[in-house]
């Protein structure tokens, strides 16, 4: 299963990575706006955004598409390590994601 993480810090894109892997997830990292994002989230299982490192439009543009296709979305406002395992761990105890 693929999650895609909207925002957070470029510094600690290989931690997402691993943090992810140990879950057992793949991971893809948007750390800023990138053309085509409906596409680029076509076959990802749920998306994470840390909200307090992207802009208010990216935001919008991924609730959008996660609300469009079904895909659970989890919300951080700290791109930290912690707050990513709080939103994948909450993903998989809602069974959103396996």
């Amino acid at each position: 299963m693929t999650v895609a993480i909207l925002g957070g810090l470029d510094r600690l894109k290989n931690n997402y990575e691993k943090q992810a892997k140990n879950l057992g997830m793949d991971v893809r990292v948007f750390s800023r706006r990138v053309p085509n994002l409906p596409k680029r989230l076509q076959d990802v299982s749920g998306i994470v955004v840390f909200t307090g490192t992207i802009s208010h439009p990216l935001v919008i543009e991924a609730v959008k598409v996660a609300r469009s296709r079904g895909i659970p979305i989890e919300r951080s406002h700290t791109s930290s390590i912690s707050g990513l395992k709080r939103c994948l761990g909450e993903m998989s105890r809602k069974g959103l994601v396996s």
